[in-house]
């Protein structure tokens, strides 16, 4: 199949059934953390942790003015693993009191899979692997993993549903 805009080979397919070339995916992945930082007000400071999220997002936002705060290289696998593990673990009643925690603050890559992640380290010729979560995250993340053949949209909903019911307060 080929890319909708440039109808090249394509490497990326959405749920929607559209698809992108290795340049307009690059593209439209950098644009998309660009538009998390400016919806969200998040601060604009080069990472010092060394991993392949943190160099992504410090070559993503070198061009930006600086604004004081810090960024987290936190994506969208870890946030929807780290949910699940605090419905999953915790007696708490509502997930609405553990909202603060996982609201969008400071996470250019919020709403960005390892996937994607991935892809664009690959085109961008970036080395690095994604850490593996820890011990106890690992089988809610294999617990997803299996979700996402059937869903692949699951971890989406999952930030979703959390983010609506945010709204709901």
């Amino acid at each position: 199949m080929a890319c909708r805009f440039c109808r090249t080979k394509s490497v990326w397919k959405f749920t929607n059934q559209q698809q992108l070339c290795a340049s307009c995916f690059a593209r439209y992945f950098e644009s998309k953390v660009k538009k998390i930082i400016r919806k969200y007000q998040m601060p604009i400071s080069i990472l010092k942790k060394k991993s392949l999220k943190a160099e992504i997002i410090n070559i993503i936002i070198k061009d930006l003015p600086e604004r004081k705060g810090r960024l987290s290289d936190e994506n969208l696998n870890d946030i929807s693993n780290k949910i699940l593990e605090n419905i999953i673990f915790s007696n708490m009643s509502s997930l609405k009191n553990y909202l603060p925690k996982f609201l969008p603050k400071n996470q250019p890559l919020y709403f960005l899979s390892d996937k994607e992640i991935l892809l664009y380290a690959r085109i961008k010729k970036i080395r690095g692997k994604i850490n593996e979560p820890k011990k106890k995250l690992v089988d809610i993340n294999n617990f997803i993993k299996k979700i996402e053949e059937k869903n692949p949209d699951i971890r989406h909903n999952i930030v979703d549903a959390l983010l609506k019911s945010k709204n709901e307060k």
